[in-house]
This record gives structure tokens, sequence and C-alpha cells, in this order.
């Protein structure tokens, strides 16, 4: 492996940009706002970067090019600021994302096609060459994932099919196949990173509270545990930033949730918050 190779290796970095529906977006920009600020990290910056949903009308609006390159002293901030031992886990977070994902394809299955497409904007290409949204083949609920660059054509078609969710939003048909919601399958997608090639990631999720929320809350915070388990299992780095389950109860008040977002990520950076996974 020659210097430049060892580089980008030692400095790559993945990022996660979750569901969260209409507000999802705002929480998404807010806290990257702060990570830019604070630690100086660019969502440009990221080799790889996973949107789902709201998430990927995010990662279509990420610059093709950083104004800086990440430096191995960025990455080794974003280590000393891991938490995911944070995420307290409780008995059962294996079959709980076995469960949850299966329920995603029987939703997937039953919902009907003829509905109101969802024609959200989409920010025009050129896109970042690392850059995904995460979708769902509408008959049977398996995942699929599209690299934006290298799909610019339908790099529209693709974000708002990420966003199509079951009985609210008809699938839309990307190359002639009915795709929908990414987060049918998962919030997140993390897994769809390998912990090897990114040996540090930041997980923005707007859709999964750290605590509280509804019953199926605990379905998302044991699949984004589980998610997360080769990079604990490797002594890898996650940055995790998910709402509280007050900010996520108030989640509908676009400005509010916004302001969660940037308050989720100065958590997340002073260390001082807990990840329940219950």
């Amino acid at each position: 492996m020659d210097d430049r190779a060892e580089l980008r290796a030692a400095t790559s970095i993945g990022l996660v940009v979750g569901a969260g529906g209409p507000t999802g977006g705002p929480f998404i920009d807010a806290a990257l706002e702060v990570l830019a600020d604070e630690v100086g990290f660019e969502s440009a910056m990221a080799s790889r970067i996973i949107g789902t949903s709201a998430g990927a009308f995010v990662a279509a609006r990420v610059p093709p090019e950083p104004s800086v390159v990440a430096t191995e002293e960025l990455v080794e901030t974003l280590r000393d600021l891991d938490n995911i031992d944070a995420m307290r886990p409780t008995k059962g977070t294996q079959i709980i994302r076995v469960v949850r994902v299966l329920g995603g394809r029987v939703f997937a299955l039953l919902a009907p096609q003829e509905m109101e497409r969802a024609l959200y904007d989409v920010a025009p290409g050129p896109y970042h060459q690392g850059a995904s949204a995460v979708t769902i083949e509408h008959t049977w609920g398996l995942r699929v994932e599209y690299n934006l660059a290298e799909n610019e054509a339908e790099a529209e078609n693709i974000v708002r099919a990420s966003a199509a969710i079951p009985y609210k939003n008809g699938p839309i048909k990307v190359e002639g196949k009915l795709r929908a919601d990414g987060a049918v399958h998962s919030a997140n997608n993390v897994d769809l990173l390998d912990a090897k090639e990114c040996p540090v990631i930041v997980v923005i999720s707007p859709m999964v509270p750290s605590d509280g929320g509804t019953k199926a809350s605990n379905f998302h915070r044991a699949q984004l545990y589980e998610e997360l388990r080769p990079w604990r299992q490797a002594d890898r780095a996650a940055v995790v930033i998910m709402p509280n389950g007050d900010e996520h109860a108030n989640r509908l008040d676009r400005e509010a949730f916004r302001e969660a977002g940037a308050t989720a990520a100065r958590r997340a950076l002073a260390r001082n918050h807990d990840l329940s996974v219950d």
C-alpha cells in the first residue's frame, strides 16, 4: 500500500443519515452544522454516505468534493467521541432486528401501488462519489442501494423512491422497477457500510430516539444497536446522534426538531448522554 492509499485508509469516515419524515432533513442539517463548526467535519469528507428516506435527500445535497480533506487528526477526534458503549443493550436485540426486517417486508408486500406519488425536490448532480440512497423492492421489501453518482440519470427517482412511504405514498419507478422507502428495511441501514473500510462512522438518526418514543422505537433502537455491532466488536468508532424521547415526541414541529438536531449533536460531542436500548 502506497502512502496515499494508507492516508485514505487512515482517514476513511462513513456517514449515515437516516430516516425521519418531513422534519428529518432539518434535524440532520442542524447536526451536520454543529459537527462542522465544532470539530471541522464536513459531510463531503466522508468516503461513503448512506442516506435513507429523509437522509437520502441530504445525501443528494452533499457536495462532490469537501472544501478541505479529512485528516488523521480529525479521525482521531471523532474516534475519541465514540459513544457506541453508551447504547445499553437488553436481551433479544438480534431477534428484534430480524422481526423488524421481516415485518417491514410484509408491510411492503401488502401496500397498494396506486397512491399519490411524493414529488419532493431533489438536488441536481453532480453527486458525491460515495453517496448512496437506500430503497426497497416494492413487491418483496428486499433492500436495494443505489450510488447516486453512478446513477445520476435516475437519481431524482431514486431519492424520491427512498422516501416513498408505503400506505402514504405510491412507489416510484427506477429503471422500470417499483421502489419504495428504504426505512421499511431499516431506519438507518448502517450495515451497508463495512467496519474495515470505514473504521470511524458518524450516524445521524432522527427517527430513533435514545429513550422513550413509541413501541416501534424499541425495534428501531434494537436494530441500530445490532447494525453497529461490527464497529463495537472490531474496536472501531461511531459517533451516534439521536434525539431524546422528549425531542422525538415534538418532531412534527419543524423548527423545534431542527434545534433538537443541533442539541443532539452537542450532546454527542460532550459525551454526556445515554443511548438506551430497551
